[in-house]
């Protein structure tokens, strides 16, 4: 598979890059920067690293707070208005070349991230346009292919979930803790609710007489025997009192109800406090009230004379004779002589038609007063029973019973003195509020009476309407405060329970009696506990066979890694007696993963002892551990490049060696493009001259200026570069600088010398030569070496003599040799260049 490359890199306005654009462009896959320290070697680092990202992962990892980067991506020193970019020429997996750019439109502040516009060929694009043409990115935080000093240690010094987190992405298994994360979820949708027959269950069981209970409090009895069971425990109760226990079940319920409340009232009697539930408000219906109104109206339009004579008119009209008369006849009321004429005939039937309507309403309006009274009345009554029974019965009952406030403080002592203070301001607010909703009862219902006792003279429809309304207000109060009472009186109750069932040794008789009361309900509960116990035993060994299987994936995909990581080391740091050993998920958590450091006696590294590499390796080993493993991530992702800043300590001389010849000819077989940024310059100038046959690419970084940021120059044609300094030196018309030149053009023809040589070695076979291997030997002992390698004019020979013999003088304290001779020296070696190099 074909891996994209970087071909050119451009640099505007980043960092500790200037207004000028710095370009560097790659002949091949390897490249080499160097620079002295705080030249600018981490910014075009990160260049690299924004261009693919759009962000620098130092911020995330360094700083004490992100604040500390504000304004950190754009040069100090740039002019208003000046772009800020970087820019890459990518050659991608399809062969073709694409111009990646990114552009800052925002810096970092203090409390913002930074803002970029990305574009391929000038077109805007999305991250996974990068995708697209072969750029791989890796998981945050070290999503990009950049190495750098604060990212080495990140696996290290990284929290364990953090690292579990990253390196779980890493091998793409997220899907299984995810997975994993929804399956244990159900155990919320599995939980057992809060059932408080259950809870009432546990209680009754405690009690010695009723042990045959206990077993149930993990499995299922029938009904028939729970039944038995409870018998059971009222038989033992009220033999256990001295007496002998009737027959029946009930009889023997009814018993132990009694005995309890003989043995609790001896302490203090807890029966005072219980009330009934509080009935719900039922206003009267709309059309009760309706009717009462209707017939205020129907009374008004008929005369009251009318409505007294109303049936006596009716009867009259319901004689035949009346009925069917034609003429005047003897009036049937009063006696007279043809004084009732059809026509005082037609009269009467109009009036006794007005009073129809009249006493329908009416019969409505009786029918709703009689209810709408005995409801007032029942609610009173209701009322009454929703108070604690301590309350309405009078005073020198609850004397002789015990029931004294002075008792519950002797019984709860001081601690409670709170507890009974709120329920004392409760029970006030409480009387209060009834005395309210009762005031409002009697009035309305002193109206309704009087009304029904008055049809003919009552209008108080709008006042009773009121009187409902205040009711309804009064009631709503009423049931606040006695829900406030309430939470109250349990406090207080409870703690008078525990104390009475203390002392009185009835602990669970009171449980033991309510759970009798509904045996079908007790065990449907218990049918739902073992339900959810089931499902919450299937869910735990789901999860454990989950959990199997996820670490016998992440075993397998960190064996693979751990192998990556292990060739990356042998190369690095081969034959140590402490080695790296492995990283992996620690058995039995799921959030931990450890890296593990093999020490060993033997030179086979047999028998070792596996510590935490953090607790054995030196700094110089962790850096070159956390070296191992980010080349092992980026071979394993297939990165088309990699960008290495300072991969090697400075002081790790051997492992150096080891990197320089043995990592990057292994990078480079791979086909991985590597950019190596390094602060030491025999390592920069070591890979310039191994690897000059692959034809590395060279560069140098400084910082001379910083209003102009950090410039970079190509170096990669080393002899080149003499050829144009010595130019600039023969030009000037100082004896000096012509010196000067002569000297450079040595350099220039010991270097010449040496290619020449490593390249007959190479031809010959000897893959390993390099210009190393002719270090501090000199023109005259290189010469007559390269002599017979120039075989393509008899001349030359000779000319590269006579450049010797030119440049010797400028080496001593001869006589400056002539502009002249040191021109024509050049331009023989120039000739000897392009000939064979």
């Amino acid at each position: 598979m074909t891996l994209c490359k970087i071909n050119k890199l451009e640099i505007q306005g980043f960092r500790a890059f200037g207004r000028n654009p710095q370009t560097l462009e790659f002949p091949s896959l390897l490249a080499a920067i160097w620079g002295p320290n705080s030249q600018g070697k981490t910014s075009l680092a990160e260049a690299v690293e924004f261009l693919l990202t759009g962000e620098i992962v130092r911020r995330a990892l360094m700083a004490s707070g992100q604040d500390e980067f504000a304004d950190s991506l754009r040069n100090a020193h740039l002019p208003a208005g000046a772009e800020v970019f970087v820019q890459a020429s990518v050659l991608g997996i399809d062969g073709k070349e694409y111009v990646v750019r990114r552009t800052l439109t925002t810096d970092y502040g203090k409390k913002q991230e930074c803002a970029t516009a990305l574009t391929i060929d000038g077109k805007p694009c999305a991250e996974s346009g990068l995708a697209a043409i072969g750029i791989r990115l890796s998981q945050p935080p070290l999503r990009a292919p950049v190495l750098a000093q604060h990212t080495l240690g990140y696996v290290f010094s990284a929290k364990p979930q953090d690292r579990s987190s990253y390196f779980k992405a890493l091998l793409e298994v997220t899907d299984l803790d995810e997975f994993r994360g929804q399956v244990a979820a159900l155990e919320k949708e599995i939980a057992p609710p809060e059932n408080p027959l259950l809870g009432k269950f546990t209680l009754a069981a405690s009690v010695p007489a009723a042990q045959q209970l206990k077993p149930y409090l993990l499995k299922v009895p029938s009904e028939a025997d729970l039944t038995a069971s409870f018998s059971s425990a009222f038989k033992g109760l009220i033999e256990a009192s001295g007496e002998t226990a009737p027959p029946g079940d009930e009889e023997r319920k009814a018993r132990v109800i009694a005995l309890l409340a003989e043995k609790q009232a001896k302490t203090f009697p807890l029966k005072g406090f219980d009330r009934k539930a509080l009935p719900a408000w039922a206003a009267p219906a709309p059309g009760k009230l309706e009717s009462l109104r209707r017939f205020v109206e129907e009374r008004g339009k008929v005369d009251a004379e009318v409505r007294r004579l109303a049936n006596l008119f009716r009867e009259a009209l319901a004689l035949p004779s009346v009925h069917e008369a034609e003429h005047p006849i003897d009036c049937p009321l009063c006696g007279a002589d043809d004084t009732l004429t059809p026509e005082r005939i037609a009269l009467l039937r109009e009036r006794v038609a007005d009073t129809e309507a009249f006493q329908k309403a009416l019969k409505e309006a009786r029918e709703t007063l009689g209810p709408m009274a005995t409801g007032l009345s029942s609610l009173e009554g209701a009322l009454g029973e929703a108070l604690p029974i301590f309350i309405t019965n009078p005073s020198k009952f609850r004397r002789a019973r015990g029931f004294r406030v002075a008792r519950i403080r002797e019984l709860l002592g001081a601690t409670a003195e709170a507890d009974i203070a709120a329920w004392l301001s409760s029970l006030r607010a409480l009387a209060r509020a009834r005395g309210r909703v009762v005031a409002a009862l009697r009035r309305t219902s002193g109206l309704v009476k009087k009304c029904a006792a008055d049809m003919d003279g009552f209008d108080e429809c709008a006042s009773i309407e009121t009187g409902f309304g205040a009711i309804a207000e009064a009631h709503a109060d009423f049931a606040l405060a006695l829900a406030a009472y309430g939470s109250c009186e349990d406090t207080l109750r409870a703690g008078l329970q525990a104390v009475v069932d203390a002392q009185s040794e009835t602990a669970g008789w009171q449980e033991l009696i309510e759970l009798a009361g509904d045996i079908a309900a007790l065990r449907s509960a218990m049918i739902e506990r073992t339900a959810y116990a089931e499902a919450a035993k299937e869910l735990a060994q789901a999860l454990k066979q989950i959990d199997k299987g996820n670490e016998t994936v992440l075993d397998e995909k960190f064996g693979d890694l751990s192998d990556g990581v292990q060739k990356w080391w042998d190369i690095l740091r081969p034959e140590e007696h402490s080695f790296f050993g492995g990283v992996k998920q620690r058995p039995g958590a799921r959030r931990t993963i450890d890296f593990k450091a093999g020490l060993s006696v033997a030179p086979d590294r047999s028998s070792p002892q596996f510590r935490d590499v953090v607790a054995v390796f030196s700094m110089s080993q962790l850096h070159c551990l956390g070296l191992a493993l980010f080349l092992a991530r980026a071979v394993n992702e297939k990165a088309g490049f990699v960008v290495l800043d300072d991969p090697i300590l400075s002081s790790d001389e051997d492992y150096r060696a080891f990197f320089n010849a043995m990592v990057i000819e292994e990078l480079a077989a791979l086909g991985m493009q590597v950019i190596v940024l390094t602060q030491d310059q025999k390592t920069w100038k070591d890979l310039g001259e191994r690897y000059l046959h692959q034809a590395i690419g060279l560069f140098q970084i400084d910082l001379q200026n910083p209003a102009e940021g950090s410039t970079v120059t190509n170096t990669a044609d080393d002899l080149e570069a003499k050829f144009v300094q010595a130019d600039k030196y023969l030009r000037g018309g100082h004896p000096t600088l012509h010196k000067q030149g002569g000297g450079v053009i040595r350099d220039a023809a010991e270097r010449f010398c040496k290619e020449m040589l490593v390249k007959n070695e190479r031809a010959k076979g000897k893959v390993t030569a390099s210009l190393g291997d002719y270090s501090q030997k000199n023109l005259g002992y290189l010469g007559p070496l390269v002599e017979s390698l120039l075989v393509a004019d008899p001349s030359h020979p000779g000319k590269l003599r006579a450049i010797g013999g030119a440049v010797n003088p400028a080496k001593h304290d001869d006589d400056i040799p002539p502009a002249g001779v040191l021109k024509v020296a050049l331009g023989n070696l120039r000739d000897l260049k392009r000939t064979y190099l």
